[in-house]
């Protein structure tokens, strides 16, 4: 079934991501942008491709020429939030662009070099089991990690040799994950120039995991998921964190800022019912760090935590929530419009709160708007 046609006409727009990016999801899929935007449709699988031939492949291909011919027909236009919040890139501009231009003017659709971003999102080892996410603790097991292992050599590196930013992780977390260890000493031995993106709980981030594993010189943006600004909050939502050891590891890591050792520092936190007062504290906290973005997300079913009963308790932003109005009361603190805020998907309740009609986002701000903005696409 096509995707159903947004009310603004796509022609006069351009998407890079099907031109720059790709992120390897945990069964070897690999997709030109989030799977929940482009219908889950993979270009490839790792076990099975080349990297090559998934780079270029039918799929792909297609991908890219609905983006040429301004149909957009292989990405959900109800879901992409740069599609249905109108926030593409103008054709005209990546027409211009030294990078896109000669794809946009070609209508290219296979790709001399290979992807200039990517994500890694197929290991989920972690050293916490936050229950929004996950019921227990997942650590590869010896199969696991062997096949981890193969990975890395038969395809990650190959599939790295035009990438400049290398992102990680999109499940799981870096420094728990053998894995992905792995994935950065080696690139820090072999592509020292290979810039890095992290995304981690925070808990193992610390000075000495980070000269083990080569990251001087090398970060251009660290994001750590935190959802709370409180211990005994924290103890709920981040299942087998220690919040005094995360605490000295924001002062690691805020120095690094400080000292023009990494680009952006970025707090994240998902609300839901167990830690929504915070939301103002949370900013504090940041601005007391001196981080560079607080990123709010509304908590959302990732069908691996919750369960079916459990997530409409979690789920604060329902307006048949019985604490909605203790939420929206919570979201008109000042603090809260500081311009270091982030409010992805929480924006349309922050302006219910101060008396504006509710008009709500067709989906959260995800992989598309963290990566074209860190990056400055």
């Amino acid at each position: 079934m096509p995707a159903p046609q947004p009310a603004h006409d796509l022609g006069q727009f351009f998407c890079e991501l099907p031109f720059s990016y790709a992120e390897i999801h945990r069964t070897g899929q690999v997709y030109l942008c989030c799977p929940g935007y482009s219908g889950r449709r993979a270009i490839g699988n790792v076990f099975k491709d080349a990297p090559d031939a998934i780079w270029n492949s039918y799929r792909a291909q297609r991908i890219r020429a609905g983006i040429h011919d301004g149909s957009f027909r292989l990405c959900d236009h109800r879901k992409c939030p740069a599609i249905a919040g109108r926030s593409l890139t103008p054709r005209a501009a990546a027409r211009a662009s030294a990078e896109f231009g000669p794809a946009v003017r070609a209508c290219a659709v296979v790709l001399p070099k290979g992807p200039s971003t990517v994500k890694l999102c197929h290991d989920e080892s972690c050293n916490l089991s936050c229950p929004s996410c996950r019921r227990g603790l997942i650590v590869a097991d010896k199969a696991r990690q062997a096949q981890l292992d193969r990975m890395l050599n038969e395809f990650i590196l190959p599939f790295l040799a035009d990438t400049r930013l290398l992102v990680l992780s999109g499940d799981g977390d870096p420094f728990a994950s053998k894995h992905y260890r792995d994935v950065l000493k080696a690139t820090g031995r072999d592509r020292p120039q290979l810039r890095i993106g992290l995304h981690t709980n925070g808990v193992l981030c610390d000075e000495r995991a980070w000269d083990d594993c080569l990251l001087d010189d090398r970060v251009d943006t660290v994001e750590v998921s935190i959802d709370a600004a409180d211990p005994l909050t924290y103890a709920l939502v981040r299942r087998g964190g220690d919040f005094a050891r995360l605490r000295r590891n924001l002062a690691f890591l805020a120095r690094q800022r400080r000292a023009g050792r990494i680009k952006g520092l970025q707090l994240s936190f998902v609300v839901q019912a167990a830690n929504f007062r915070e939301m103002p504290a949370f900013v504090a906290l940041g601005k007391e760090l001196g981080v560079d973005r607080i990123r709010f997300a509304l908590i959302r079913h990732w069908w691996r935590g919750f369960s079916l009963g459990e997530y409409p308790q979690a789920r604060i932003w329902s307006g048949r929530h019985p604490q909605f109005r203790e939420f929206l009361a919570v979201l008109r603190d000042p603090l809260l419009l500081d311009p270091v805020v982030w409010p992805g998907d929480v924006a349309s309740y922050l302006a219910e709160a101060r008396g504006a009609p509710p008009v709500r986002a067709a989906a959260p701000p995800g992989v598309i708007e963290r990566v074209a903005t860190w990056i400055g696409r």
